[in-house]
């Protein structure tokens, strides 16, 4: 189950990724989309977890375009160029990455088919497009950010979806929460859940501030309800 990183060409080069696969057995592939500092020692720890619970979870470099294409420091001066890098993303490049380690997943020899894609801060709008443009089979996001931003008529999740905030969350107040709300539940697959006492980035353990056990547990045990129900495919049927 140790993880390494890997190189996928793209249009114009090539992005890194980690990835990590269980030692025996098949399971969903798992796109794991980092928040804005990169693919850090947490993100790294949630794909071999994955890879422990049988799945096949890839953590792509969502920056690797950019000037600063490194993992950014939790800081003061570390969040600042974090957030500038962020606002400097063209989101349908993104996207086509994502089409591409999908691609990644599908074609590893432990990964059974399906696709789940788990957001973190950052990756929550695009658990939204990947589950509103039918490119993955479940999506999880924790504590997203400017989710409400990629929210367009008639853009409905073809999969389920399960947003999850902290109440505290000052990056999600609650016009935000409503408009999530109405967004993820609008054709009937997706839910929103407050965690009561959780702020922003409950999700990391090694964050200075703001990890809360509890909501991290149940954040994490409701995305494997999603995934578990992905872990084995039909047989096809007799003919």
């Amino acid at each position: 189950m140790a993880g390494k990183t890997i190189e996928i060409k793209a249009e114009g080069g090539a992005f890194d990724a980690y990835i990590a696969a269980p030692s025996a057995g098949k399971g969903p592939g798992v796109v794991v989309v980092t928040y804005i500092y990169g693919i850090d020692g947490d993100t790294k720890g949630f794909c071999d977890r994955l890879a422990a619970q049988g799945c096949v979870a890839l953590a792509q470099n969502f920056f690797w375009r950019d000037q600063e294409s490194g993992v950014l420091p939790l800081n003061r001066e570390g969040s600042q160029r974090a957030i500038a890098r962020a606002g400097r993303i063209e989101k349908e490049k993104v996207m086509s990455d994502v089409e591409l380690a999908i691609a990644e997943l599908k074609r590893h020899p432990s990964c059974n088919g399906k696709i789940v894609m788990l957001g973190f801060c950052f990756g929550g709008p695009y658990v939204y497009l990947a589950a509103c443009r039918s490119m993955i089979d479940a999506g999880v996001s924790f504590h997203g950010t400017h989710v409400s931003h990629v929210v367009e008529p008639g853009l409905v999740p073809r999969c389920p979806v399960s947003f999850h905030y902290g109440d505290e969350d000052e990056m999600a107040p609650q016009a935000e929460l409503d408009a999530v709300r109405k967004a993820v539940t609008a054709g009937g697959n997706g839910e929103l859940v407050v965690h009561h006492g959780a702020g922003h980035g409950y999700m990391f353990p090694n964050r200075p501030t703001g990890y809360h056990a509890e909501a991290a547990r149940k954040s994490w045990d409701r995305a494997f309800q999603l995934i578990g129900a992905l872990k084995t495919v039909p047989a096809p049927a007799a003919e």
